[in-house]
């Protein structure tokens, strides 16, 4: 059981870094240009410790007579782990409102555990998974509503450790509502992941239990180039159930989010966030991430601008 909660708490992270989790230096800048490519690269650093009492065998009690009762011996179990997160997508834009996207992730784990006196340690690099990702723009510049994205992610590959390789195990959506006041960009992000029943290499059931993300952040363009972000979030997790029943509740956590965008060149830019707990069980992650365009640069803001006024006056 503990090492389901240790993948879960993993699976969950990586969703909640994926790109439309952070807008970048400009929000007209979210989705892929059409008819051009984006490649986004990311590393991420997770850290989580957890503590618990666990069981450490049995004492016999002798209740005289002949008559024994057996209690248990109830010692403390520790353990850390470090991962590395690497992440790798291609996005490209189907039209002026819509992109579409493939990436994956791998993860190297360090454990190390203390079960009363016995010490252990344990490591692995493995592919996680493998997602195909979509994003629309449904409203920008309205008069009257705010500027909204709407995102969705289909797992075609799982490798999730602990757990038999599948695809289509999870579904994610959600949608990015934000509004501009220069230099100032107040935005909310909310997301629902539904996941599948799973086997474990063992061969038992396993019913992860569905996801729900609500994130605000304020961003502050402090020059043309650096943007600064901050903000919380809230995540529920349902309960884990087995063919025996729950064998975790349903969970909530609070955290807090912390960012730095810095436009490298037209090309490039560069992203750095840290996540850290406030409240509920879990661990902190940094993460660092590069998003590049590829191919020929798209013409700049300000020419997309006036085309567009030219072909509404036309």
């Amino acid at each position: 059981m503990y090492l389901f909660k240790i993948i879960l708490a993993v699976g969950i992270l990586l969703f909640a870094s994926v790109t439309h989790a952070d807008l970048p230096l400009t929000v007209d800048d979210l989705l892929a240009d059409k008819n051009r490519f984006k490649l986004d690269t990311d590393l991420s650093y997770y850290n989580h410790h957890r503590s618990s009492v666990a069981t450490q065998g049995f004492e016999m009690v002798d209740l005289g007579q002949g008559r024994t009762l057996y209690m248990p011996s109830i010692g403390e179990s520790n353990a850390n782990t470090d991962s590395l997160i690497a992440g790798l997508g291609v996005r490209y834009g189907v039209s002026d409102k819509l992109e579409m996207g493939v990436k994956t992730n791998a993860i190297y784990r360090n454990a190390r555990h203390q079960n009363g006196a016995e010490l252990s340690k344990s490591s692995n690099t493995h592919l996680n998974d493998i997602s195909l990702s979509a994003q629309y723009q449904f409203t920008k510049n309205h008069a009257k509503l705010p500027d909204m994205i709407g995102f969705g992610e289909l797992s075609l590959y799982d490798n999730t450790q602990g757990l038999k390789s599948k695809s289509g195990t999870s579904a994610l959506v959600g949608f990015t509502t934000y509004t501009v006041n220069d230099p100032i960009v107040l935005s909310l992000t909310g997301t629902y992941q539904y996941q599948a029943n799973r086997q474990t290499n063992v061969g038992t059931r396993v019913e992860l239990g569905d996801t729900a993300t609500l994130n605000g952040s304020v961003g502050f363009a402090v020059n043309p180039d650096i943007t600064l972000t901050g903000g919380v979030g809230v995540r529920h997790k349902w309960a884990d159930k087995n063919e025996l029943g729950k064998f975790e509740n349903r969970s909530t956590q609070t955290t807090l989010n912390l960012g730095f965008a810095y436009a490298l060149t037209a090309r490039s830019n560069l992203t750095a966030n840290v996540r850290m707990p406030i409240s509920g069980d879990g661990g902190s992650t940094l993460s660092v991430g590069l998003t590049t365009k590829l191919g020929a640069l798209p013409p700049p803001l300000s020419q997309k601008y006036r085309q567009t006024k030219s072909d509404t006056a036309d």
